[in-house]
């Protein structure tokens, strides 16, 4: 039996790896490529479609697995005894960036399922350019170690965080809403604030503008994460704690269109209202 593919987006890469019994890490080095790079393209699934050179490398790891491999690659695509899905089938059966869907590639029920299809280590490691609004960032500052950012910093990557200021009124507002004692979530986001300008503290003076830290008192309404090309957002529902709401993931569409672009665009007009600290 033959198994081919005529284009290789996220899906298929994800079941390739599956089939090989591979971990992320196993699979990129096999390919050559980041851990980061098959992160994206499994979390991206239809939407992504891996760069030429990388359709000819996913094509060769196919065609020079064993016979067992490319058995569960097939059966898992239910494309045994059938051909394979031509480029204009994928395009009518999945909506592209720019469609109905304007780049959501998935959603979570809530942060806990979120960060176990997308842990921290997938999402920063390599990244060039981190953006994060919200309210605590307990994300970026509780769940990825300092000597990470370091060493994320130290290679040229940059950080920007909002916090939602825990001195102001906004924050005071949703500890009353979400049902907390008055000032656990100051205290908290003052805490991770501490947290990441000791990484910053830590730096070589030439490096300590790769990180910039500010705060904002607005009305809370979503936690928004821009890593690259990826967006994960979140919003902050009536009467609902915010590791308890939906998280959306959403690929950059290149044309400036898309749900991506909406989203960076109220990040730099919050981050542009907001203090430095």
């Amino acid at each position: 039996m033959t198994t081919t593919v005529h284009r290789w987006t996220g899906r298929e890469t994800r079941v390739l790896r599956q089939a090989l019994r591979l971990s992320i890490r196993d699979f990129s080095a096999r390919l050559g490529v980041a851990e980061r790079t098959v992160s994206k393209w499994e979390s991206g699934q239809d939407a992504v479609v891996p760069r030429p050179e990388m359709q000819a490398a996913l094509d060769t790891a196919l065609s020079t697995a064993a016979a067992d491999v490319r058995a569960r690659f097939s059966a898992a695509l239910g494309t045994a005894g059938t051909r394979p899905a031509t480029d204009a089938e994928h395009r009518g059966s999945s909506p592209d960036q720019t469609g109905e869907l304007g780049g959501l590639t998935a959603v979570h029920l809530n942060r806990s399922q979120l960060s176990a299809h997308l842990p921290t280590h997938q999402l920063f490691d390599g990244a060039d350019d981190i953006r994060a609004s919200g309210l605590s960032l307990n994300l970026l500052c509780q769940d990825y170690a300092d000597r990470h950012w370091l060493d994320l910093l130290a290679r040229g990557g940059r950080l920007r965080c909002l916090f939602l200021d825990p001195d102001g009124a906004a924050i005071q507002a949703r500890e009353a809403e979400e049902g907390f004692p008055a000032g656990q979530l100051s205290a908290l986001t003052k805490l991770n604030i501490e947290t990441l300008l000791r990484v910053r503290d830590r730096l070589p003076a030439d490096l300590r503008e790769h990180m910039t830290l500010s705060a904002y008192d607005e009305t809370l309404r979503f936690n928004i994460l821009l890593v690259d090309d990826l967006c994960v957002a979140q919003p902050y529902l009536a009467g609902t704690r915010g590791v308890d709401s939906p998280a959306f993931v959403i690929r950059e569409d290149q044309r400036g269109a898309g749900l991506y672009a909406v989203f960076e665009q109220v990040f730099e007009s919050q981050w542009r209202r907001g203090r430095l600290l």
